[in-house]
């Protein structure tokens, strides 16, 4: 019924939260206009569009990014370094997982 052609992240820094999510997927940063930074990791994977809020995330989590890797320890460590931070260690009998938070506390999981 329908497709997912981008996924909206409010931020107070919508380019440096985009360039910090290009380097986790890929692909450049650029201006959409009115306080929007697009950036399309390409291949064939759902841009992620930056849009300016002045409010700080109040509730982080309503909705988040989940996300695979072949090496999740070196994506983590990846993910600390350009200034994520993790949240937690999680599993249940589905498997585990490492919850993250982006630079302004958007969480994600991998």
């Amino acid at each position: 019924m329908l497709t997912v052609t981008c996924v909206t992240i409010n931020a107070r820094d919508p380019g440096s939260l985009a360039v910090f999510w290009a380097g986790l997927v890929g692909g450049t940063p650029r201006d959409s206009g009115n306080d929007f930074v697009l950036l399309d990791p390409g291949q064939g994977r759902i841009p992620l569009l930056f849009q300016k809020s002045d409010q700080p995330n109040q509730q982080p989590g309503w909705i988040h990014l989940d996300c695979s890797t072949a090496d999740r320890q070196a994506a983590v460590d990846g993910i600390v370094e350009l200034g994520g931070q993790i949240i937690a260690h999680r599993s249940d009998s589905h498997g585990d997982w490492v919850v993250l938070a982006d630079p302004e506390g958007n969480p994600f999981c991998i």
